[in-house]
């Protein structure tokens, strides 16, 4: 028997918003360097955009590593749905034990 949990992976996923920020962010440096560049020397402003094409390098591949990890999560649960429930009670009642003997 198969279970089937519609929209798992979320298409407003934190990670996703938070990815999507920080290209907003990037994106408005990089025009915040094409603005103020006048005032910068060549070398300098060379430096800033190598390390903003850097950084947006590494945010597309962050976010792709993202979307591969949710869907491969997708996929386990899907395909052992009971074995994860009782990995998740069981992950959850050691945590409940610990933390109630750290509270005593």
């Amino acid at each position: 028997m198969e279970l089937y949990y519609k929209d798992l992976i979320s298409e407003d996923a934190s990670l996703d918003e938070l990815v999507d920020d920080l290209m907003c962010i990037v994106q408005g440096a990089d025009e915040l360097v094409e603005a103020t560049g006048a005032g910068i020397d060549q070398g300098r402003l060379a430096e800033i955009a190598s390390r903003l094409a850097w950084l947006k390098r590494g945010l597309r591949q962050l976010q792709t590593r993202a979307r591969a990890s949710a869907q491969a999560t997708d996929r386990l649960l899907h395909r052992y749905p009971y074995s994860a429930a009782g990995f998740a009670l069981g992950l959850g009642l050691a945590a409940g034990i610990l933390f109630r003997r750290r509270g005593r």
